[in-house]
């Protein structure tokens, strides 16, 4: 395994310790109704309404990644890992593993690859999404270990402009609940797991709009490219009990926190 000089992990531990990271406990989410559900997702439009996004010049930053793989293959969002002169996950308090990227050019994508292996998390990428339904975002907000949960409203197109340009198909979700004690932005989750009520993986995180209360998924036909299916039993999600599922795939390293380093 391939681990950064020891200057470059106290500063990345530095950086982590800014941002509040860790792998702790975390306080739990309030109680949540479940939501209502409507009509099945319908496909995409021209009309879907578009969701600006300006990627400024890359700086040293934090983000999510999680396993998709038994062979050290990890997937985060591209704008996560994209300009980073030097690119890790954590999987220790003190231990910091480089990792390798490749960006996708279809979508907020890229693919982490290492020696270092995790159980994979399951996925659903073909069944057909419903309206009103819940989507769980897991990962790093803020630096912190913590997580979302929304309801499905329906597709947008996801238009990126500044150092790279994009076009793509995203889904959109009004969040209905988060870990007590973040607030404001979720800016450290961008490339967590997006999981429905079955605990099956059908989206990545890729941006936010905190005023309006939306959070945008990668569209599961994006996965499909990278993503091969699972044989692996699902753990189905409880509105009462998300949180304590997202602490232990953190602290089982099967959600890692991303770190990027970025040369002055």
């Amino acid at each position: 395994m391939k681990y950064f000089p020891d200057w470059l992990i106290y500063l990345a531990v530095l950086l982590a310790m800014l941002w509040g990271a860790n792998l702790g406990d975390e306080d739990v989410a309030p109680p949540i109704s479940t939501p209502e559900l409507g009509i099945m997702l319908p496909s995409e439009s021209p009309r879907d309404n578009q969701v600006l996004v300006n990627i400024d010049v890359p700086v040293s930053s934090v983000g999510t990644a999680f396993a998709i793989s038994q062979t050290g293959r990890w997937m985060t969002a591209r704008h996560v890992v994209d300009g980073c002169s030097d690119i890790g996950i954590k999987i220790g308090k003190m231990k910091i593993l480089r990792v390798n990227a490749t960006i996708s050019q279809e979508a907020d994508l890229a693919i982490l690859t290492s020696d270092w292996t995790r159980p994979p998390l399951p996925n659903d990428l073909h069944t057909q999404r419903q309206i009103g339904e819940a989507g769980y975002f897991f990962g790093f907000p803020q630096g912190l270990p913590g997580e979302a949960i929304g309801k499905l409203l329906g597709r947008n197109r996801m238009v990126v402009r500044g150092r790279y340009r994009s076009d793509e198909s995203v889904l959109a979700w009004s969040e209905i609940g988060r870990t007590n004690g973040i607030f404001g932005s979720l800016g450290g989750l961008s490339g967590g797991p997006a999981l429905d009520k079955d605990g099956e993986i059908i989206g990545v995180v890729t941006a936010e709009s905190p005023r309006r209360g939306r959070i945008y998924t990668v569209a599961p036909k994006h996965l499909r490219r990278h993503i091969e299916p699972q044989d692996i039993a699902p753990e189905p999600l409880k509105l009462s009990a998300y949180a304590a599922k997202a602490d232990m795939l953190r602290r089982d390293r099967r959600i890692v926190q991303v770190i990027c380093m970025v040369s002055s």
